[in-house]
């Protein structure tokens, strides 16, 4: 995963703090390439697949954040 999942930090919401009286952090998943967690989940299941799956192709059916990580994590291991 490590060459397009980024580790990303988390850090203190002082509005956050100041409104629930606790700490509260963010973790910045804005900040990965697809701007969304979502690409783990699909570089995890695609790179999982098998040659054959692989060349057969891929869909997601969104426009959304999960169609933008199975697409960079399909592009990333080349399939169709």
């Amino acid at each position: 995963m490590a060459p397009i999942v980024h580790r990303t930090p988390c850090k203190q919401s002082s509005t956050l703090n100041a409104i629930t009286g606790s700490e509260v952090s963010l973790k910045l998943e804005n900040l990965q390439k697809t701007g969304s967690f979502k690409v783990r989940g699909a570089f995890n299941k695609i790179s999982q697949m098998t040659e054959l799956e692989c060349a057969r192709g891929i869909i997601a059916a969104s426009a959304g954040n999960h169609a933008q990580g199975v697409a960079l994590a399909g592009r990333e291991r080349a399939c169709r």
